[in-house]
């Protein structure tokens, strides 16, 4: 279970929280789950939405990532034992 107030905090906001499926800038694939803050949210819509290529970390944190076309067990039970997530 979350154990910080950030970690409760995040995991209270779920819908703030997008998986993201993209390559890297090495070219391989990966999903990222980041958390958009709630001001950053529409900007962020948009960015996605562009031309392909954005700078995560410009609109939000990474909460965890992994190589791969789905979520790896191991990214998994991270979320769901730091954020409270199942994914």
């Amino acid at each position: 279970m979350p154990d910080s107030y950030l970690d409760r905090l995040i995991g209270s906001q779920g819908h703030m929280v997008h998986r993201i499926r993209a390559k890297d800038t090495t070219g391989r694939w990966a999903i990222y789950f980041v958390y958009v803050r709630e001001n950053r949210e529409s900007a962020f819509m948009a960015a996605i939405e562009g031309d392909g290529a954005i700078d995560i970390d410009h609109f939000g944190d990474v909460l965890a990532s992994c190589y791969g076309e789905e979520p790896t067990a191991e990214l998994k039970v991270y979320l769901k034992e730091k954020y409270g997530f199942s994914v």
